[in-house]
């Protein structure tokens, strides 16, 4: 049996369509179809790929007289929530956070007659459940449209918590930090949809993004202050730390890389 007909026999044995599995592997449907008529011949990162898949050995992918994997391919246990599952956490989770605004709001006014603290706690329960919303109604590109409130709640939140607080700073100090925090945020998930194939080399990329947030804080929170930055030393001696992390990750990166290219020699 070819390689083209053992794919295509295990991807129906899983239920998987060409488009699941083209999703899997991050290559086209019409790559999966060309594989499985024999037109083409996936090269070994994604026969390793598919040996995971379909949790057969790459061994019996490859060499075609064999005609039985060694154990039979069992489906992999999804621990993701039916889209009904998710609709009862939602509501669950919906009805929690109203009754604890509903308590606090209660509890404020009946202890100071007028409400203080229980606004702030309100504001903050909603931003939570505006944030939550997006991982727990979307279908598709869950992790995008989650980035994407997290992105638009802090700066209208730290708004009102300056209204109610009757503090300008928290809104011009916590906008600043936050569109720092939130620039470094999407430049680590572009680098990990770029380097999704190479883990190790995304997470070295992602170490050197941290490296300034915490300084870029600091200066933040000083300017506004008026004060010269402390504790300089602790913030170098961290960012000298997680730059030895990250060249560690791209060794690792690099060891693979070399280890794939003896393989394929």
């Amino acid at each position: 049996m070819a390689i083209g007909e053992k794919i295509q026999k295990l991807r129906k044995q899983q239920g998987l369509s060409q488009e699941a599995l083209a999703e899997k592997v991050t290559v086209t449907r019409q790559t999966i179809s060309k594989w499985e008529l024999g037109q083409s011949t996936p090269d070994l990162d994604f026969v390793a790929q598919l040996s995971d898949i379909f949790s057969v050995t790459a061994d019996y992918l490859i060499k075609e007289d064999r005609t039985e994997p060694d154990e039979p391919p069992c489906k992999k246990r999804q621990y993701r929530l039916s889209e009904r599952g998710k609709g009862i956490v939602l509501a669950l989770f919906s009805a929690a956070a109203l009754s604890a605004v509903c308590i606090c709001l209660i509890c404020d006014y009946f202890t100071s007659e007028r409400l203080s603290w229980s606004m702030i706690a309100a504001a903050a329960m909603a931003a939570v459940w505006l944030v939550l919303l997006p991982s727990l109604t979307a279908r598709r590109k869950i992790i995008l449209k989650t980035l994407f409130a997290v992105s638009a709640v802090p700066i209208p939140l730290l708004a009102i918590l300056a209204l109610l607080l009757d503090r300008p700073l928290i809104f011009t100090m916590g906008a600043c930090i936050a569109l720092v925090s939130i620039l470094a945020v999407w430049a680590i998930y572009g680098i990990f949809r770029k380097c999704r194939k190479n883990l190790w080399r995304a997470v070295g990329c992602a170490l050197l993004v941290m490296i300034p947030v915490p300084i870029a804080i600091l200066y933040i929170v000083s300017g506004f202050l008026q004060e010269t930055p402390r504790d300089v030393t602790s913030f170098v001696f961290n960012s000298g730390i997680t730059l030895v992390l990250s060249l560690g990750c791209f060794g690792m990166d690099g060891l693979r890389s070399r280890r794939k290219e003896e393989t394929r020699k």
